[in-house]
């Protein structure tokens, strides 16, 4: 393991650890600065949304950032889509040659149906008070897993040319800090227009796993980072957690 300063980040690289969040979360507790990057080659044990576990072989990125905003708890989830669209701007800048990147709401980022990225945030309170955000992120550079049922590629395997490592995260970075402090300074509608033209789904069909299963059309995002869903009866839906499902892309 190393750790160095590069550019504004504090980065620190392992080998292999079980989850760089979970690292990047014991990093922040004790009081590691914002925009500290943890790194690994591999995981032997990364997650995603909701604990579900993903391979994460070599060639690929596992990054996680420790951020402080100035923001309350409620607000921390719209990172995730400040994020996704860093990822999804870096992917075309890399790998312009490959169809548009989309954004999947609220944590993927997709290239043709299938998906190249995702994202994992989660919060650590002092008491009610937000004290540092974990921004997760896998991306699939050179290779993907296999889950039956999901539509997952990689960079590579679309066509893009090899993408290293260094060259992604210096790329991304500089891209994420931009969005970041838009986000911080302006609030989640300053990106939102952005964050809809890359919205994966817009107006197609679409189905999200609330009680009762939510179906309808996706009419976009709210000021705040909400999904909005007409239902078959015409009544917009706010939505604020769930797994989303692309009907049209099934």
């Amino acid at each position: 393991m190393s750790g160095s300063d590069w550019a504004n980040l504090r980065l620190i690289d392992h080998e292999t650890v079980a989850s760089t969040n979970d690292e990047a979360l014991i990093l922040a507790g004790k009081d590691a600065p914002a925009w500290t990057v943890v790194r690994a080659r591999s995981q032997s044990a990364g997650r995603g949304r909701r604990g579900k576990s993903f391979a994460s072989p070599p060639g690929n990125s596992y990054t996680s950032f420790i951020l402080r905003p100035q923001c309350e708890p409620a607000e921390a989830p719209q990172i995730a889509l400040v994020a996704g669209l860093a990822v999804a701007e870096t992917v075309d800048f890399l790998a312009p040659d490959l169809p548009r990147a989309v954004c999947k709401w609220p944590n993927d980022v997709m290239i043709d149906s299938h998906k190249v990225a995702g994202i994992l945030v989660e919060a650590a309170l002092s008491g009610s008070k937000l004290d540092a955000v974990i921004v997760g992120l896998g991306v699939n550079l050179l290779h993907h897993p296999e889950i039956p049922g999901v539509r997952i590629a990689s960079l590579h395997g679309l066509g893009a040319p090899e993408i290293e490592r260094d060259r992604w995260l210096e790329c991304f970075a500089g891209c994420f800090m931009e969005r970041f402090g838009l986000w911080q300074s302006q609030g989640f509608s300053a990106l939102q227009d952005i964050w809809m033209e890359r919205a994966a789904g817009l107006g197609g069909r679409v189905s999200l796993d609330t009680r009762p299963p939510l179906q309808g059309t996706l009419k976009g995002l709210a000021p705040d980072g909400a999904l909005l869903i007409d239902d078959d009866n015409g009544i917009t839906h706010r939505c604020v957690s769930g797994s989303l499902v692309l009907e049209d892309a099934a």
